[in-house]
């Protein structure tokens, strides 16, 4: 097999580069020489996270899809903590991602199986409170392009970009409580009657119907002349007064002195 690298990252004081290769290790460089310096041995599988302690330049953390999560000492070329991530009844959960937290004593993995596996010291109760399944009602919907090539949501018709901050739901697409709508970013100080999803039924592709969230008012719905969402009216007004003032600066930018260069200067 022909050896590959598949990721690299460099400690936090830049006196090492780390190496994943696809014959499953890791290896330890020195950054000025270019010299190897250990070969860390313990992944049994390609590895795509390797994660540098925010401050102390002697740790690193990798995970790969073997499920496997190590904690190295890349001076020593040691393993220092070593965690599997087994799934009781169906084996181990390929890990996708880590990071750790600001203060160094916290990191965070997800994996295969849609599990947020937090790490650290202290009691897990402050996360007992959330629930277990957590998505935004918008992580499935379907995209389509508009005649500018451009991307929309397939059931708004809006750019993503544009749509209002999503709700959180469960695996079925049933709204959690208001308390858990306020976790999403922009939704902290809304009030209750904007923390309350609008409901509709949705055909799957089996043909069952199933109620999910909506979220934000269809063009469907506007035809049939049902009562629009608050929420997608702030977005208008908003798209509308940033419309209006790209228009007015274009038009004073049009209409404004010449510069010697012939360019015109902005009202």
């Amino acid at each position: 097999m022909k050896p590959k690298v598949t990721m690299i990252a460099w400690n936090q004081n830049d006196n090492y580069v780390v190496t994943a290769v696809n014959n499953h290790l890791l290896k330890v460089w020195n950054s000025f020489t270019g010299q190897l310096l250990h070969d860390l041995v313990g992944h049994a599988d390609e590895v795509f996270v390797l994660e540098t302690h925010p401050f102390d330049s002697r740790i690193m953390l990798s995970a790969g899809h073997d499920g496997n999560i190590f904690i190295w000492d890349i001076t020593k070329g040691t393993k220092t903590k070593h965690y599997f991530n087994m799934i009781e009844g169906q084996g181990h959960g390929a890990v996708f991602d880590c990071k750790f937290s600001l203060d160094g004593q916290h990191f965070a993995c997800t994996d295969s199986h849609g599990h947020l596996l937090i790490f650290g010291f202290g009691c897990s109760r402050p996360y007992e409170k959330i629930p277990d399944q957590m998505f935004f009602h918008t992580d499935y919907r379907p995209l389509i392009r508009d005649s500018n090539n451009y991307v929309l949501d397939e059931q708004t018709q809006q750019a993503p970009h544009l749509m209002p901050p999503p709700f959180l739901v469960d695996v079925d697409g049933n709204p959690h409580p208001t308390k858990y709508q306020r976790l999403v970013p922009g939704r902290e100080n809304c009030a209750d009657e904007h923390l309350i999803p609008q409901l509709g039924y949705v055909a799957t592709s089996d043909g069952e119907v199933v109620e999910q969230v909506i979220g934000q008012q269809t063009v469907d719905q506007e035809e049939q002349g049902l009562e629009p969402s608050i929420l997608d009216d702030m977005i208008r007004q908003l798209q509308l007064q940033q419309d209006q003032r790209i228009g007015a600066d274009q038009e004073s930018a049009s209409s404004g002195p010449q510069s010697r260069e012939g360019t015109p200067r902005r009202g």
